[in-house]
């Protein structure tokens, strides 16, 4: 999604979004005996696509990248959620989707989200974008209650 600037609003708005919206059916399309949740590095690998795409792709939809210059480093949320209520009409928690074993134990108990914001430039290289994003999946995870997460164990 890219929102172009208005009178009221002389920014541009670009999101990139995965959903996995039926688990049952995911389960299905991977096959029996296959292990259904994310794993954490297919988490990254998806946020990176994401970052990349709403930081350095998407904005050249307004124009040429040449005659546009930036107000500020673009701000960019990561974000992990669960938004589809199970039968009880409870969000499940993240580790029922995303195996979180990466990051280490949880102090305050698994929830339904974790989300972070980065600020950076919009075009660096990818093993630069890789890196903060290490840092900053770490910052969001110590910050959820995994207190024992680290860049090494990512």
């Amino acid at each position: 999604m890219t929102a172009l600037p208005t009178a009221m609003e002389p920014t541009v708005v670009a999101c990139t979004d995965v959903l996995i919206e039926n688990p049952d059916a995911w389960a299905a399309a991977l096959g029996p005996g296959e292990y259904t949740p994310l794993g954490f590095d297919e988490v990254q690998a998806v946020l990176l696509a994401a970052w990349e795409t709403a930081a350095e792709l998407l904005p050249d939809v307004v124009g040429d990248p040449a005659e546009l210059s930036w107000a500020a480093p673009p701000t960019t949320e990561l974000r992990i959620t669960c938004e589809q209520p199970v039968d009880n009409g409870v969000l499940p928690v993240l580790d029922t989707l995303v195996d979180m074993s990466p990051l280490g134990g949880n102090d305050a108990g698994p929830g339904p989200q974790m989300a972070v914001t980065v600020t950076a430039a919009p075009a660096i290289d990818r093993r630069e974008r890789q890196r903060l994003l290490r840092k900053a999946l770490v910052h969001m995870a110590n910050a959820f209650g995994y207190v024992d997460a680290e860049v090494s164990l990512l």
